[in-house]
């Protein structure tokens, strides 16, 4: 019996639900003054519990050879963040503060960050790995 959460499109889809999802909750949450503060923290242990299971088989597929290589940027993840960061950054600075920013979505933005630096370095190991492997076979 094989279980659907081996399946990359599974991760993928949870992902993107979970980031979509909590950044509406996180803007929701700035927009009505901070109402919502008392769940940024659990939905930020989940999300990033779910974006690391997901880059982190990702990662594990790369490096065993199981990785199908299908394109799912993380340019994207970061691009988005640092769009949402900055701009309730800028609204809260522009309002006086009257809608601030979480200092959980703060670490939750570094988090984002330091999973993309860690796939893109590992992606580059695996790379220049791969290429000395096919030197090695051609001499």
């Amino acid at each position: 019996m094989s279980s659907i959460f081996k399946d990359e499109r599974i991760w993928r889809f949870i992902t993107n639900f979970w980031t979509l999802a909590f950044i509406a909750f996180v803007v929701l949450d700035f927009i009505n003054h901070n109402s919502y503060d008392f769940l940024i923290a659990p939905m930020s242990v989940v999300y990033i519990g779910v974006l690391s299971l997901y880059a982190g088989t990702k990662e594990f597929d790369r490096w065993y050879e199981m990785y199908e290589g299908k394109r799912h940027p993380g340019e994207y993840f970061v691009l988005l963040w640092t769009i949402t960061v900055f701009g309730l950054m800028a609204l809260s600075f522009v309002n006086g503060g009257l809608g601030k920013i979480s200092s959980e979505v703060v670490a939750v933005y570094i988090m984002v960050l330091s999973v993309f630096a860690l796939t893109q370095k590992s992606k580059s190991l695996h790379r220049e790995k791969i290429r000395k492997l096919r030197e090695t076979a051609a001499r």
